[in-house]
């Protein structure tokens, strides 16, 4: 009888295994799609002018793509294009612009979010993230270049403060911690360094 019984358990494990590594698979290729589409669709970005010697990123309505971002710790081949928003349908396409905060190369606190894990897991690697990394964005022929200033942190998720703006040139980017859960977010801070 226990041989039996273990038997179930065993079989119903794998195949919960089963359904939950499909539904990651699944993810990944609908993120895939979105991520090709979404590139079909960036902006060119605004020309740089004499009244605005440091160029802006090119504003785009919630959910269509502004940009794209490489960060260069996660691997020479890491680039996604971001959208304009934060929604659950923007981020289950990759990482999205908190609408509302500073465009990149503007004053102030711009500021991205992206899944850990799951939707192709944009930032599983996020606490490797360290002082000194680059995160480089591009819309058109503009690209802005912020260096990380310290080390992940671990935040509550009602810490709405990370989104405020700041003084200068910043950006923010979240996500969830820990890696395969949501009771918390994790953060780190940058200040433009080119663009």
């Amino acid at each position: 009888m226990r041989r039996a019984v273990a038997l179930v358990l065993i079989g119903a494990g794998l195949a919960l295994i089963a359904v939950l590594a499909g539904g990651r698979i699944v993810d990944s290729q609908e993120t895939a799609a979105a991520q090709a589409q979404l590139a079909t669709e960036l902006p060119p970005g605004a020309p740089i002018t004499r009244a605005e010697p440091r160029p802006v990123a090119t504003p785009v309505p919630t959910g269509r793509a502004l940009l794209t971002m490489r960060i260069p710790r996660f691997g020479a081949d890491w680039k996604w294009v971001v959208s304009e928003g934060t929604s659950a349908t923007v981020l289950a396409g990759g990482p999205g612009h908190y609408s509302g905060t500073a465009l990149p190369g503007e004053r102030g606190n711009t500021a991205f979010a992206g899944h850990r894990a799951g939707h192709g897991d944009p930032f599983i690697n996020f606490d490797q993230l360290r002082a000194g990394d680059r995160v480089v964005l591009q819309q058109g022929a503009n690209t802005w270049v912020y260096q990380i200033d310290g080390p992940p942190r671990i935040i509550p998720v009602s810490a709405s403060w990370v989104l405020d703006p700041t003084p200068g040139r910043k950006l923010t980017l979240t996500t969830c911690w820990p890696k395969y859960g949501s009771s918390k977010r994790m953060y780190v801070r940058a200040h433009l360094v080119a663009g």
